[in-house]
């Protein structure tokens, strides 16, 4: 009894000297803010960016300002940059190359694979006659822009064409050189100086290129067939004659068979 007795005035008297804890009440009238205005007063979200007065740089030691400076150019380090600023140069970054082939295209070598030659852009002037023959495989033959004056025997197994701008005249192409190319659908002769069209030609020839040549006349047997009025040739669809010296309306039979009249002059 006496223990809880002691125990009641420790409390007590614990509890009597402790702190009082005050509350603080805010007088607006001491300060310059009211509490709602002091709610916005450190809200920065609606500060627009151009008031800040913050100003961030960066300063170089000045120990280290010769390495802001390039040293000098000799004469030929500035000799060698021009001279590679003014070399073309391709996509690759290689250097433009001369005409790889000039002068006469001799025998091919035999390769039984091989199934596309392009020449173009060459100085070949002759070719070989039995420079294709060993070539049993060759689909496409591209021979643009170069000084061909006349045409080896050529495979039956090609499927295009492409010897324009040449110099392929009267004798240029053998008689019936296209005769058993049974799959040749382009044959382009464009730019030349032939002064007739070359047959006969492939049933399955789908353009027949011949513009800016010496073609004086036509036969109307030259794409149909007059014995037969029902013949319809439905793969050669596009044939160029302009640039020659011919008048298309002068053979109107000739086109009767043909899906599309050819482009040349009728005048």
């Amino acid at each position: 009894m006496l223990a809880r007795l002691v125990l009641g005035l420790v409390i007590f008297d614990a509890a009597v000297t402790a702190p009082t804890l005050e509350l603080i009440n805010y007088d607006s009238e001491t300060y310059d803010a009211t509490l709602e205005e002091l709610d916005n007063l450190y809200n920065y979200e609606n500060v627009p960016i151009d008031q800040a007065e913050i100003e961030i740089v960066t300063v170089m030691p000045s120990g280290n300002k010769e390495l802001l400076t390039p040293p000098p150019q000799t004469e030929d380090a500035q000799e060698e940059e021009e001279e590679e600023e003014s070399t073309p140069r391709l996509i690759d970054g290689s250097s433009p190359q001369e005409p790889e082939f000039t002068g006469v295209l001799g025998p091919h070598t035999n390769e039984d694979d091989l199934r596309r030659i392009d020449l173009t852009s060459n100085l070949i002037s002759e070719i070989d006659e039995d420079a294709f023959q060993k070539l049993p495989q060759l689909r496409e033959l591209v021979l643009r822009d170069n000084k061909i004056r006349q045409l080896p025997e050529l495979p039956t197994t090609l499927m295009f064409i492409d010897i324009s701008h040449n110099r392929l005249g009267k004798k240029g192409i053998k008689q019936e050189a296209f005769k058993d190319m049974y799959d040749l659908h382009h044959l382009y002769l464009t730019d030349n100086n032939l002064d007739h069209i070359p047959l006969p030609l492939p049933e399955n020839l789908r353009a027949l290129h011949l513009q800016n040549n010496n073609i004086l006349q036509m036969h109307e047997d030259t794409f149909c067939n007059v014995k037969n009025l029902t013949y319809i040739r439905k793969a050669l669809e596009d044939i160029r004659l302009d640039g020659n010296p011919i008048n298309l309306s002068k053979t109107p039979q000739a086109y009767m068979c043909l899906p599309r009249l050819p482009v040349g002059s009728l005048v």
